[in-house]
């Protein structure tokens, strides 16, 4: 199974021992590794991916979250592995605005994806992957490895699955959560 590992933007807004993220790494040996970033700034984040990366290179592939893709100049990315923050962007919350938050990403990833051998979306809401089904595709057919995580998948992703768990929006036990991210990616890729 591929993993990848990630500070998470809740942990990184309460600071996190970037040492202890290190041995983290370290004892997982995930496939990739979501370097150190700053929200929504591209300057610090790329300061910490030139701190970072060497060290994270060693242990797994590393991948530089594109902080304001939709602003920065993503013709100079320092690596083939990129995310683009897909929860949140400076001016919206992508699950409020979950079209405002595909367009930006399809425009980048059209350019990305022909230069990279790894997009991945951290966090993005159920209707934006559906609004960005097409140009993943395309990204794929072009050899880049498409990814995405989500914490979306501990709710049932809609009433007919929330009515199979009983009523309940959160699963019991492994089972049930395998059902519901089942059932959440079958609505966002089909």
């Amino acid at each position: 199974m591929d993993v990848l590992v990630d500070i998470g933007l809740r942990a990184a807004k309460q600071g996190v021992d970037l040492w202890r993220y290190a041995d983290l790494v370290a004892e997982v040996r995930p496939r990739w590794a979501i370097a150190p970033d700053v929200f929504s700034d591209f300057e610090k984040t790329l300061e910490l991916w030139r701190h970072w990366s060497p060290l994270l290179s060693r242990l797994t592939r590393p991948i530089f979250v594109l902080q304001e893709f939709y602003r920065a100049d993503i013709r100079h990315i320092p690596t083939g592995h990129v995310a683009l923050p897909m929860r949140r962007h400076r001016d919206a919350n992508c699950a409020l605005r979950p079209r405002l938050c595909a367009e930006r990403a399809e425009r980048a990833l059209r350019w990305l994806c022909g230069s990279v051998a790894h997009a991945h979306l951290l966090g993005p809401p159920l209707r934006a992957v559906r609004l960005l089904r097409d140009v993943l595709k395309r990204c794929e057919r072009q050899g880049a490895v498409v990814s995405f995580d989500t914490s979306a998948y501990r709710r049932a992703p809609n009433s007919h699955i929330k009515k199979t768990l009983g009523g309940r929006w959160q699963p019991k036990n492994a089972e049930e959560a395998t059902a519901m991210l089942e059932a959440w990616l079958k609505q966002a890729l089909a």
